[in-house]
Formats: C-alpha cells, sequence, structure tokens
C-alpha cells in the first residue's frame, strides 16, 4: 500500500479549505461541518485510488476499478475509470502536490496506454494482465479514447513534454473517425449516440487541436478543430425542450433523463459556456432529474434539512450492485450535483455576471423566489452573494448526503440503498473516490481541470 506523506496529507487538507482569491465575490461558506469533513475526506479518497493502482501481480500501470472480486467482480481496469482518476492525479501535480510514488504511478500508467493500444480502441476494459477482456460485453464504448486523450494531454502540458503524442494522436484519430457512430453509453447498457460521449469527444478535439499546433502537427490540428463543428450541432440535438435527454432518439429508459448528461458537462466542460456547469439548458436538466429523483428512493422520503436528495443513474435503474431488481442512489450522482453546483458558482464568478434563461428559471426559482427569466445577478451584489451561498448550502446537502452513507472510516462502495442508505455494491469504487475529490475540489472554488 502506497501511503501518503504528513506533508501532503496537511496540504490536501489546506487545499480543500481554502477559498479562492476572487476580487468581485467572496466564495461561498457554505456548510462549516462538510468543511471540517472535507478536510479529511479527500486525502482518504485520494489514498483509495493509489491503493488501487499497481496492485500486485497486474500489469504496470493497472487500476482496478474496485479490488472487489465476486458479486460483483469489478478487478478489472476500464478505459474511462482509469482516464477520470489518473486525471485526479495529474490535477494533484497541477495543484503542485506530487511525490515520487504518484510520479512512478503516473508514469506507469503511460505503460498500460501503449498495450491497451494494440487493440481496437472501444474495447471497454482490460484484466488485471493487461489484455483485453474477450468476454461478452457492451462494445464499443467511443468514450474511453477521448477521456484517456484529455488525461495524457494534461499530464504532458504540465510536465513541459509531449511524452504521450503518438497515443494521443491515436485516441483522437479514432474519436475523429467515430464520432457519429452508434455505440455504448457510460453505463453499457444502452446502444446509440449519447450526449456523454459527445461531449467529451468535443473536449478531447478542443485541447488536441491545441496540442498539435503546439507539437507542430498542423495536419492533426486541422482534423481535430475541423470535426468540433458537426460534433457541436449533434449535441444541440440533445435538448428536449426542458432538459438534455441522454442517448438520441432513445426515451424507453426514464424518459432520457439520466445523470450521464451532467457527468459530460463536467469532464466533457471545456469552459467556454457550451453544455457547462453554469449554462442554462444544464441547470435545467439538474431541476428535471432530482424531481424525478424525489420519488424514486424511499430513502428520498422526509428527509431532515441538513440532508440532499439521494441521486443514482436515471429513474427505473434495475441494477443494483450485485444484480438486477430495483436501482438504488450512486455515490457518483450525489457528488455530481455538488460538483455541478459548485462548478456553476466558479463559473458566473469568471464571467462577473449571470443572467435567468426561459430554460434556467426553475433552477434559480429554488434560491430565490423572486427569480424570472430575465434576472441578472451581477458578481458582488447582495442579490448575488445571496444566491450564491443558498446554492452553496445546497451543493453541501448533497455532500451530506454522501458523508452520512459511507463508511465512518472514509470507504465510499459503489451504491447506497434505496431503503435503509447503507452501502452496496463494490466496495472503494476508485470512480467513487475520484467523484469525491473533484467535488471536494468544485466546493473549494479550485474545480479539478
Amino acid at each position: 500500500m502506497k501511503a501518503l506523506t504528513l506533508t501532503t496529507v496537511a496540504y490536501l487538507a489546506s487545499v480543500v479549505l481554502a477559498a479562492p482569491l476572487d476580487k468581485r465575490a467572496t466564495w461561498p461558506t457554505g456548510n462549516a461541518t462538510i468543511a471540517a469533513w472535507a478536510a479529511k475526506q479527500k486525502p482518504i479518497s485520494l489514498q483509495m485510488i493509489l491503493n488501487n493502482i499497481n496492485l500486485p501481480n497486474t500489469a504496470p500501470g493497472f487500476l482496478a476499478a474496485s479490488q472487489c472480486t465476486s458479486d460483483p467482480n469489478y478487478y478489472f481496469s476500464w478505459v474511462r475509470d482509469s482516464a477520470l482518476s489518473f486525471r485526479v492525479l495529474v490535477n494533484e501535480q497541477v495543484n503542485g502536490n506530487s511525490d515520487s510514488a504518484l510520479a512512478s504511478d503516473l508514469t506507469s500508467y503511460l505503460s498500460f496506454v501503449e498495450k491497451s493500444q494494440t487493440v481496437n480502441l472501444g474495447e471497454p476494459k482490460f484484466n488485471p494482465d493487461g489484455g483485453v477482456f474477450t468476454g461478452p460485453w457492451g462494445r464499443p464504448q467511443n468514450d474511453g479514447p477521448a477521456e484517456r486523450a484529455t488525461t495524457l494531454m494534461l499530464y504532458d502540458k504540465h510536465n513541459g513534454n509531449s511524452a504521450s503524442k503518438s497515443y494521443v494522436y491515436k485516441d483522437l484519430d479514432y474519436v475523429v473517425s467515430t464520432y457519429s457512430d452508434s455505440c455504448f453509453d457510460l453505463w453499457e447498457e444502452v446502444q446509440g449516440v449519447h450526449f456523454f460521449t459527445l461531449m467529451v469527444m468535443r473536449r478531447a478535439l478542443i485541447q488536441g487541436a491545441e496540442y498539435a499546433k503546439n507539437n507542430g502537427d498542423s495536419s492533426n490540428a486541422s482534423s481535430y478543430s475541423s470535426t468540433v463543428s458537426s460534433i457541436e450541432s449533434l449535441i444541440n440535438g440533445f435538448w428536449t425542450g426542458s432538459y438534455i435527454q441522454v442517448t438520441k432518439d432513445y426515451t424507453s429508459k426514464s424518459n432520457g433523463l439520466d445523470v450521464a448528461v451532467l457527468l459530460g458537462a463536467i469532464h466533457g466542460g471545456n469552459a467556454d459556456g457550451f453544455y457547462t456547469a453554469g449554462s442554462d439548458k444544464v441547470l435545467a436538466t439538474t431541476v428535471a432529474l432530482q424531481n424525478a429523483m424525489k420519488s424514486e428512493y424511499p430513502l428520498n422520503s422526509n428527509l431532515p434539512s441538513w440532508l440532499g436528495t439521494a441521486i443514482g443513474r436515471y429513474p427505473g435503474d434495475v441494477y443494483d450492485g450485485h444484480g438486477t431488481s430495483q436501482g438504488n442512489p450512486w455515490f457518483i450522482g450525489t457528488n455530481t450535483f455538488a460538483e455541478i453546483y459548485y462548478r456553476a458558482i466558479s463559473e458566473w464568478n469568471a464571467a462577473g455576471t449571470v443572467s435567468v434563461t426561459d430554460a434556467s428559471a426553475s433552477f434559480f426559482k429554488q434560491f430565490d423566489s423572486s427569480a424570472a427569466s430575465g434576472t441578472t445577478y451581477t458578481v458582488g451584489s447582495s442579490a448575488y452573494t445571496t444566491l450564491i451561498e443558498n446554492i452553496a448550502n445546497a451543493a453541501d446537502q448533497f455532500l451530506s448526503t454522501v458523508h452520512y452513507h459511507q463508511n465512518g472510516n472514509g470507504s465510499i462502495s459503489e451504491q447506497y440503498n434505496r431503503q435503509n442508505g447503507y452501502m452496496q455494491g463494490a466496495y472503494d469504487l476508485t470512480w467513487s473516490h475520484a467523484s469525491t475529490i473533484t467535488a471536494l475540489l468544485a466546493k473549494a472554488g479550485n474545480p479539478a481541470v
């Protein structure tokens, strides 16, 4: 087990509690109890991620989705989970927090990527020895290469080199050739064209064009940038008039409501207002999805004021963490709401203002009863300060739900039971811990890159 140093733990706590320097706005204080929990939980979650990397008798760079090997067996490395979790580690480097062990883990990831790119890039998961999983599964999953490329580009940018260039171009070329193809979604259940997949592809290509330009590869840069507008046209077609649907022309599951849309805004957002956390259609989707979740789980009945709505993947989910019966809330889903709220605040702070639209009015009315389409909040005004404090308190209610249902030792599983709230499914899911870290960074006003 790779242990964090005391210096690292102290640093992580300080990052969680530190508010951003913003000359125009005071960062919302939120819930003091959750701030104290965050300072303790973040290093625990980071350690849990590190514990799942380079386990004995595994290929270099193998990251287990969970060390759970039966009921369910998650002892595999998913391209998506690994890319998003290693991105958390790169983000630690960007924030000035790295040691030799973390750096070694990131180097080993490049080795794993090299081996995994010898098969079809739409393959979703790999065995502990680095070989591709060949059993029946939902394939291809075309979001993985985009997420991996984004992580590798961030890694190269921070380290001031292009060590990952060949891997990045292979992934991005795959994105260019497959972006309009039908593939399986991030939950590995539905084949179609998906909002989440297109969003992470768009981000990868935008950043890939800049990466290629900086490396003097103008042909690659042109290929990547010219594909972006086509992807954007597809993405714009997911708006139903009241929320963003998760899969194009597929509404038999949950009427298209799915937390994957919000994950797309987080992991596919590119700080340009295009379906980012603070954009009106994403905010509208949070309202529709939360309203559906309130009646989905008995756990959400008669909640105390300090707890937020328990959020699962989508209404009508039947995967219970072991088999099929009735689905449960997921820690990833609940963290996602907190992260969206705090990312939205950061976005508005940077813009200096936020205006209510017809689409977003239902979101803002939750926090200001006088909000209406056309209302504008200006950073630094009392109305804006009150608004973001109310939103921060709501975000911390979601984090309170995570804190309340996790184990006292900081362990976080995949799900928590819809009836009694006890943890369920794969234990210490790497993505659950990664989503906790990124939510806590967003709470601190320092959202992950």
